[in-house]
């Protein structure tokens, strides 16, 4: 009995002691995360160590990556070597400019190595920072992805080159190879370019690192609309609640609820009544019978949107077909130059020059601020069902215009 006693004891002692250690391990560890918080959240020294084959007396410093006016410090490499060291404000993105050389970006938080190697232009950084690693191998990424398609831009104008030179020669064969090489060339001169830019929104949007900073600092690389704030928006509500304090994720947020407020309390498109080249009035009930509007916004000034809207002309007959009018409205400030080219491109008394407080309007209300954009409305309420229509210019125009209307 007294044995068993003794055992007993042994083990509520061993037993007492683990429970310490776990909780002391548990407490450390807390007290490391909250650490690291704390170091993205407010000022902190740091201190950088790099190798460059740079010449000695060259120039080196730490900017703001977003303001490159704001520098932090300024050293020079002596035998191959620099040290930059200070307090910064707050974590985040800076450059390290090399004199002479691209900016290498990081991401700089307290608490952590940061050891740069350069070698002739090519950085290679080690740290034990995981937002600086993050950002590492996002970058990678991205930088394989656009050579890969930049490979296939290659290939697809090569192959382009080489049918059109052979097109002759199958014209006279006259076997139905010249018919199916003209094919061929408009379905890749159709093909629009991969932007790696998405790659952006990927990261955001599939990533597990929900107490990265990297993540919504990447919301300034995206494009919000109706078909995708509401992913974004989980997005941001699935990030670590202690960071949401940082001034990334505020202006993340902040972005996401601009767009989200824009839609779920949607303004109406305004009775505006701008003038036509035929000096008439705009009046927008008469397409009240329409199953929807386009709202096509162009400068005479700017070639991308005059390309854009002589597509959009051509393609007027077929959306009258499916019940859609387009109304094109210009955003210039020169009147005849408007007139000639409104008339240049042929776009009817549908052409219509909008004033100063109208160009404000759709600005403010809108984000109208460039060209071209356009709304898709609908006639009757005059509620915009989309803020970013398709491009015209694409072949999958009509069809995305049709299985739009199927849903709306």
């Amino acid at each position: 009995m007294k044995t068993e006693t003794i055992k007993i004891m042994k083990f509520v002692n061993y037993f007492c002691l683990v429970s310490v250690l776990a909780l002391g391990t548990t407490a450390c560890t807390q007290k490391s995360e909250s650490a690291k918080t704390a170091a993205l959240l407010n000022s902190f020294s740091y201190k950088i160590t790099g190798k460059t084959s740079a010449g000695d007396g060259t120039q080196v410093s730490l900017v703001d990556h977003d303001n490159k006016l704001q520098q932090f410090v300024k050293t020079q490499v002596a035998n191959g070597q620099f040290v930059l060291e200070g307090e910064l404000a707050m974590a985040g993105f800076y450059d390290i400019q090399i004199k002479g050389m691209e900016p290498y970006t990081l991401f700089v938080e307290g608490g952590s190595d940061y050891d740069l190697s350069e070698n002739q232009g090519k950085f290679t950084l080690t740290t034990s920072s995981q937002n600086a690693n993050d950002f590492v191998q996002f970058n990678a990424a991205y930088q394989k992805r656009e050579q890969e398609e930049k490979n296939k831009t290659a290939n697809k104008s090569q192959r382009i080159r080489q049918l059109e030179s052979q097109l002759p020669s199958m014209a006279a064969r006259k076997d139905g190879s010249y018919e199916k090489a003209v094919d061929e060339i408009q379905r890749l001169s159709g093909n629009a370019a991969f932007n790696p830019r998405t790659l952006y929104a990927d990261f955001i949007l599939d990533s597990t690192h929900r107490s990265s900073l990297v993540l919504p600092y990447f919301f300034k690389y995206i494009s919000l609309d109706q078909t995708n704030y509401e992913k974004f928006d989980a997005a941001l509500l699935s990030f670590n609640a202690d960071l949401q304090k940082h001034p990334y994720f505020k202006f993340a947020r902040e972005k996401v609820d601009r767009v989200k407020d824009f839609y779920e309390n949607m303004p109406v498109f305004p009775a505006i009544s701008p003038m036509n080249v035929e000096r008439d009035s705009l009046n927008l009930k008469d397409f009240s019978k329409a199953k929807m509007l386009i709202a096509a916004f162009w400068r005479a000034s700017n070639t991308n949107s005059k390309a854009d809207m002589g597509m959009l002309r051509k393609k007027e007959s077929q959306l009258n077909a499916m019940g859609v009018r387009v109304i094109y409205f210009s955003l210039d400030k020169d009147l005849d130059k408007w007139i000639k080219s409104s008339k240049d491109l042929a776009l009817g008394k549908q052409s219509y020059f909008l004033n100063y407080n109208d160009q404000a309007t759709m600005e403010n209300d809108f984000g109208i601020d460039r060209t071209p954009s356009y709304l898709w409305i609908n006639p009757q309420t005059f509620q915009i069902l989309s803020l970013s229509g398709e491009d015209p210019a694409m072949p999958q125009f009509l069809g995305k215009v049709k299985v739009f209307l199927a849903k709306n």
